[in-house]
């Protein structure tokens, strides 16, 4: 934590460096895929979560496995329907729900933005030793779990 002013405990600075983490990624993430594809780094979010569950995923789904408002994810997937990267169709399940799935050229953005991120990642996370991201996974999923658990 270089320069940072010390914090009171190690929840304080765990709170800190999460937030800080999510930032960076989130900075870097918007600067990469506006840089390989034109779209923001939301846009390739739902796009990715709807290209990894093909059938009948609806709005509030999406929104759900992103942590996003069912109204950020509409807002995104109209822009990505104008864009001709996915398509909306009633819900075979019910008539009060769309259900979303990429056209060709959306599964085509999300293969060239898998790519993109996995050429990104080669560059970064050697710098992270894969058994201390393992353990950082693992912590923050039960963090997660917990704090979610405690609502």
């Amino acid at each position: 934590m270089d320069n940072q002013p010390p914090l009171p405990d190690d929840l304080a600075t765990l709170w800190y460096l999460t937030r800080r983490v999510a930032g960076l990624m989130d900075r870097n993430g918007e600067a990469l895929f506006q840089k390989e594809l034109g779209i923001s780094l939301a846009q390739f979010l739902v796009l990715s979560v709807i290209d990894a569950h093909p059938g009948t995923l609806n709005q509030q789904q999406v929104a759900d496995r992103l942590g996003l408002t069912k109204g950020t994810v509409s807002r995104q997937i109209d822009h990505a329907v104008s864009a001709g990267l996915v398509e909306v169709r009633p819900s075979p399940h019910s008539r009060r729900e769309n259900a979303v799935r990429l056209t060709p050229a959306g599964t085509d953005l999300v293969r060239r933005g898998d790519a993109a991120f996995d050429r990104e990642r080669e560059g970064v996370l050697p710098l992270v030793d894969p058994d201390d991201l393992r353990t950082a996974v693992r912590v923050l999923a039960r963090m997660n779990d917990a704090l979610g658990a405690y609502r």
